[in-house]
């Protein structure tokens, strides 16, 4: 499926259905990839600097550990949240992503 930005949303060949993205380290994202969440209360989604919390979390932290740590930044809701994966194209320009706040969740 393709963003209108550019990004394509994975899924299908590259992430098993059964076991969903939450086993995923964030060491086994190729450099392409984007990480980003979304608020189960408010359907709010934002693209999130994965590296940054690589550096903060460790690259070996895995989704599923991550997740109860999201904090929706537009109406606080800290329950259910969820990740989304994208694929950057390499000759876009990527502005958006949201550095990680050390004092809220992610």
């Amino acid at each position: 499926m393709r963003h209108g930005r550019g990004i394509d949303l994975i899924g299908g060949p590259t992430i098993d259905p059964e076991l969903g993205i939450g086993h995923l380290r964030l060491a086994d994202l190729d450099e392409d990839q984007i990480l980003g969440a979304r608020c189960a209360a408010c359907q709010y989604n934002n693209w999130l600097n994965r590296w940054g919390i690589a550096r903060r979390f460790g690259s070996n932290a895995t989704l599923d550990e991550l997740r109860p740590m999201l904090r929706c930044t537009r109406c606080g809701n800290k329950g259910n949240n969820g990740w989304r994966i994208g694929r950057i194209n390499r000759d876009s320009e990527w502005v958006d992503v949201q550095p990680v706040s050390y004092r809220g969740g992610i």
